[in-house]
């Protein structure tokens, strides 16, 4: 596991085989929930953003970690 000492928890992620095991209420729920998030994104005038994501687990997260510390892109 990656040294995550200084990480912010700034991000969620739902992993697309967990949201197929909701039921399709959860689902509509979480999709209006989406919806909102998205257009308060945009009338504060950000754009819509896509990320990578690694599992901390993966061998290589630690050189993931330096990578985005030297980039300024930590904690």
């Amino acid at each position: 596991m990656a040294n995550l000492t200084g990480m912010a928890y700034k991000f969620q992620v739902l992993k697309n085989d967990d949201i197929e095991k909701l039921t399709h209420h959860e689902k509509v729920a979480l999709g209006h929930i989406v919806e909102r998030i998205i257009e308060n994104r945009r009338a504060e005038g950000k754009v819509d953003n896509y990320y990578l994501v690694i599992n901390t687990d993966e061998p290589y997260a630690d050189e993931v970690v330096e990578i985005l510390k030297r980039h300024g892109h930590w904690g």
